[in-house]
């Protein structure tokens, strides 16, 4: 028979749906047969792109379950959704530990299996029949000859192949409990650091795919403690999250998609039936007996009467009274009937889906606002920053103090996004008050891409409006834009109560860490 490279080419075709970064160890490894071993890793690897463990029995036995195990200790498998450099990371270091694991296993297994053959083998000869007792004057033979003897026929016992394959998985499944657990270290850091992460932002999203430096360089920033701090403090002000999560006018998606919408709506449909009618000419079938005249319908019994010289007299009287005995004759036809019925049924409609529009976060930065307001200032840009990653939305920070000292910064939180971000939130605030930012907000607001955008403004309100803001305030209000204020330490109306509606006012430190805040 010829070398058929079909068939070869057949059995490794998924071959080329394993990564190269997993090809090389995938081979090598002393594990089963290669197609299997191939088909366990993609099933790996397509369940945790998918944010899940596989289900039921994990490749390979015993390990995978013992694999499985560790992950959910970590709690590690959901921040691998979408991922597929860390998914093979995690996956090669895997096929590392099976290698070390298996070299580990194989001799205990090949131990214990020679034990457990050794045991079959005597089960297998102490079930056959025993020799018959020729003469009762024959000696038995001594404890020591019994076992020479057992020992002579138990090397004699061929074991099949079956029963070999069952007590290997036995010898396994015994020595299994000595394997030494996965427990590494590296993906141990991994996952803590990425839990740290997630509390802080949110769905990280393409940022688990920058794998271990990324998450080292931005828990290493200065700005990280003050992020971790700020998060404390928003779960403690769930009314500051509100604020931040009303921002945006809902709005038809530009994008296309689309959202179902089940409805019930007035129907008809035409229904037939089928209708007996008895029919002139139709084939009659007999339905019972009646009373009648009729001589070809009557029953014989009552033709009986005719012949006898005196109840023929009976006969023409029952006759002529229609009281003959006979058959019920009856033709019937069918035929369809077509009634409009009218019904309501259930239908789907397809709208556009509606979704919030773009935030612009308007922080003052001068002086007045060092210390209490200053964090609640960056907890509004750090709630903004993760409110729109969530939503998908867009967010723009303006970062005000004194004449000309603007910074404008987009956020959003890819790595140099949140580089930023961290770097806003370590330095400190200080310098003077110019208010004047606003007009640049406005005109901000006529591009496309902000035009419906809604504006929150944290600041202490010391200042004062000028006409030609409030006016640039009003036009952008009649074309749709919002402005909401936070208003942080200063109680009374100050010039955010001029340009801004409503004004979220915060007291003092101590009604925030009770969480009252007042609407002005």
């Amino acid at each position: 028979m010829g070398f058929d490279a079909q068939s070869l080419r057949r059995r490794y075709a998924r071959l080329a749906d394993c990564p190269n970064k997993l090809r090389p160890a995938l081979i090598t490894l002393p594990l089963g047969d290669l197609t299997v071993r191939l088909n366990g890793v993609l099933a790996w690897r397509i369940a945790l792109l998918a944010g899940s463990l596989p289900q039921g029995p994990a490749w390979p036995s015993p390990f995978g379950d013992q694999f499985k195990r560790e992950l959910e200790t970590l709690n590690l498998v959901r921040f691998l959704k979408d991922e597929p450099e860390s998914v093979d990371e995690l996956l090669l270091a895997m096929l590392q530990w099976l290698r070390g694991a298996q070299t580990e296993l194989e001799p205990n297994v090949l131990k214990k299996l020679a034990e457990l053959e050794q045991l079959e083998r005597r089960r297998v000869v102490e079930q056959m029949p025993k020799k018959k007792q020729v003469d009762n004057r024959e000696k038995l033979p001594d404890e020591n000859e019994q076992e020479r003897l057992l020992r002579e026929r138990m090397a004699e016992v061929k074991i099949s192949e079956k029963a070999l394959a069952r007590l290997r998985l036995e010898a396994e499944a015994v020595c299994s409990s000595s394997i030494r657990s996965w427990n590494s270290p590296d993906w141990q850091e991994r996952s803590r650091q990425w839990a740290e992460l997630h509390e802080v932002f949110g769905d990280l999203g393409s940022m688990m795919g920058r794998g271990m430096d990324f998450s080292r360089s931005i828990l290493r920033h200065v700005g990280w403690a003050k992020a971790a701090e700020l998060t404390k403090l928003i779960k403690q002000l769930p009314q500051l999250r509100e604020i931040v999560q009303t921002l945006g006018q809902l709005r038809q998606s530009q994008t296309g998609e689309s959202v179902s919408e089940k409805i019930m709506r007035p129907a008809q449909r035409i229904r037939e039936m089928l209708v007996e009618t008895i029919t002139p000419g139709i084939p009659p079938e007999i339905h019972g007996v009646e009373r009648s005249g009729d001589i070809a319908r009557m029953l014989p019994s009552e033709a009986l009467l005719m012949g006898h010289p005196r109840l023929k007299y009976l006969w023409h009287a029952r006759r002529a009274e229609n009281a003959l005995v006979s058959y019920r004759m009856e033709g019937i036809d069918y035929f369809k009937d077509q009634a409009v019925e009218e019904f309501k049924e259930e239908g789907e409609t397809k709208t556009p889906r509606p979704e919030r529009g773009p935030i612009v976060a308007v922080i003052d930065t001068s002086g007045s606002m060092h210390g209490e307001p200053e964090i609640v200032a960056k907890a509004v840009v750090l709630e903004a920053a993760r409110t729109a990653h969530a939503e998908g939305r867009d967010c723009l920070l303006y970062a005000y103090s004194g004449p000309k000292d603007v910074i404008e910064h987009r956020l959003c939180l890819d790595p140099e996004g949140i580089q930023a971000l961290l770097k806003f939130l370590s330095f400190s605030f200080g310098g003077g008050t110019d208010i004047g930012v606003i007009c640049e907000v406005v005109q901000q607001l006529k591009n496309p891409t902000w035009t419906k955008a809604d504006v929150i403004i944290a600041t202490d309100g010391e200042w004062h409006a000028s006409a030609d803001i409030v006016n640039a305030v009003e036009q952008a209000k009649e074309a749709g834009t919002r402005f909401h204020g936070v208003q942080i330490g200063n109680t009374g109306r100050t010039g955010l109560h001029q340009i801004c509606d409503p004004v979220h006012v915060f007291r003092n430190w101590l009604e925030l860490r009770g969480g009252r805040v007042e609407r002005g």
